[in-house]
C-alpha cells in the first residue's frame, strides 16, 4: 500500500476534528463577545440616559431659581393693583405725595394663586396671603369654612380650634378639649413648640389632627392655609376655594365675583353679597382692597409631583433687602392640568 496514502488515511481525521474544536472555540468566543458588547452598550446607555436626566434636573433648578429671581424682582420694583403686580415697559414711578390708581400696564402677574409658565419648564404661581385661612388664627370664619368645605366635621372643630391654640401659646395650661404638653407624651408624641405655627404643614403636628383630617381632606386644605395672623380679608385675591367654603356656596356660584375682580376691586361686603347672592359674617373692617405686603410664591416644573412653597414679606423701606423671606417648605402639586396663564414681560418669556 502507498505509504502517502496510509499517512491522509491516518491524519484526515485529525484534521477534522481539529477543524471542528476551533470552529466551536471560535463560536464561544464570539458569543461571549457578542455578550460583552451587549453589556458594555447597556451600560454606556444607562450612563447616558443618567446624564441626560442630570443634565435636564440642572437645566430645572436653573430655570426656577431664574424665575424666583426674575418673580422677586419684579414684585418688589413694580407697582400694586388690586389683584396682582402691574407689568409696565417703561416702568413707571409714582411723583411724590400722588397715589392714583394704577392702570393695567401691559398686564399683571395675579396674586389669588393662578398658575403661570416660568422659564423653561418652570411653573410658578403667585398668593397674596390675605387670600388664604390662617392656620394661627383657627377661631376667624375663613379657617373653619375652610376645613368644613373640605369635609372636616362641624363637631370635630370645637376640640381642633383649642388644640391648635394650647399648641402656639406660650403655657401649659390645658384648656377646655384642648392637648397640653402631657397629653402629647401620654402618646409618644413631640411636645407642642409653644410658638406660632411656622408654616401650614406644621398643623399636622397637633395632636389628633392626622386622625381628624384624611390625607385627601389634607391635599384640599393646605394650599388653602397660610401661617400668616393678619386676619384680614381680600376678595380680589381670594382663592375660589376659600371664598365659596366662606360664602357657602358652589365654586359655579363665584363666576360673577370672579369676573368683576378681573377688571376693578371688589370693595366691601354689599358688592360681595350682590354679586354672589350670599354676605360673609366677616367684620367690614378687615376687609382688605390692595394686596398685602405677605406674598407667598409657588414652583415647580412641568410634569413634577412637588412643588416648593416661599413666604416672602415685601420690606420697600428696610435698609438692607426688599423682601424677608419667613418660610419654605414642599408641597403636592395640587392640579397639574391646570390652564397656565402667560406673564406679560420679556423678563419670564421661553428661551
Amino acid at each position: 500500500m502507498n505509504p502517502a496514502g496510509r499517512r491522509r488515511t491516518h491524519h484526515g481525521p485529525q484534521r477534522t476534528r481539529c477543524g471542528g474544536f476551533i470552529l466551536v472555540a471560535t463560536l464561544w468566543t464570539l458569543a461571549v463577545l457578542a455578550v460583552v458588547a451587549a453589556y458594555v452598550a447597556n451600560v454606556v446607555e444607562g450612563d447616558v440616559e443618567r446624564a441626560i436626566a442630570a443634565r435636564k434636573a440642572l437645566n430645572d433648578e436653573v430655570d426656577r431659581r431664574s424665575t424666583e429671581a426674575t418673580l422677586l424682582y419684579l414684585l418688589a420694583t413694580t407697582r400694586m393693583s388690586h389683584r396682582g403686580a402691574v407689568l409696565e415697559t417703561p416702568q413707571r414711578f409714582t411723583p411724590p405725595g400722588e397715589n392714583p390708581p394704577p392702570g393695567r400696564g401691559d398686564g399683571e402677574l395675579t396674586l389669588g394663586g393662578e398658575p403661570y409658565v416660568g422659564l423653561g419648564r418652570t411653573r410658578f404661581a403667585l398668593q397674596e396671603e390675605n387670600g388664604l385661612a390662617s392656620v394661627n388664627l383657627p377661631g376667624e370664619p375663613q379657617f373653619a369654612a375652610v376645613l368644613a368645605g373640605a369635609g372636616v366635621r362641624r363637631d370635630d372643630l370645637r376640640w381642633i380650634v383649642p388644640r391648635i391654640r394650647d399648641y402656639a401659646d406660650l403655657d401649659d395650661s390645658l384648656s377646655l378639649n384642648g392637648a397640653e404638653r402631657i397629653d402629647y407624651a401620654r402618646v409618644n408624641r413631640p411636645p407642642p413648640a409653644n410658638w406660632l405655627l411656622a408654616s401650614p404643614v406644621e398643623l399636622r403636628r397637633v395632636l389628633g389632627l392626622d386622625s381628624a383630617i384624611s390625607d385627601s381632606q389634607w391635599r384640599r386644605i393646605r394650599p388653602l392655609l397660610t401661617a400668616r395672623v393678619a386676619g384680614r380679608y381680600n376678595f380680589n385675591t381670594m382663592r375660589p376655594e376659600v371664598m365659596a367654603s366662606l360664602l357657602g356656596v358652589q365654586e359655579s356660584g363665584l363666576t360673577e365675583l370672579l369676573a368683576e375682580r378681573e377688571e376693578r376691586p371688589i370693595t366691601n361686603l354689599d358688592q360681595v353679597a350682590v354679586l354672589t347672592g350670599r354676605r360673609p359674617d366677616v367684620d367690614p373692617d378687615f376687609v382688605n382692597v390692595r394686596p398685602s405686603i405677605a406674598l407667598r410664591i409657588s414652583l415647580w416644573s412641568e410634569g413634577a409631583r412637588t412643588r416648593e412653597t416661599i413666604g416672602l414679606t415685601l420690606t420697600p423701606q428696610s435698609d438692607t433687602a426688599p423682601w424677608r423671606k419667613e418660610y419654605w417648605y414642599l408641597e403636592g402639586v395640587d392640579d397639574p392640568e391646570a390652564p397656565l396663564r402667560r406673564p406679560a414681560t420679556v423678563l419670564l418669556h421661553q428661551r
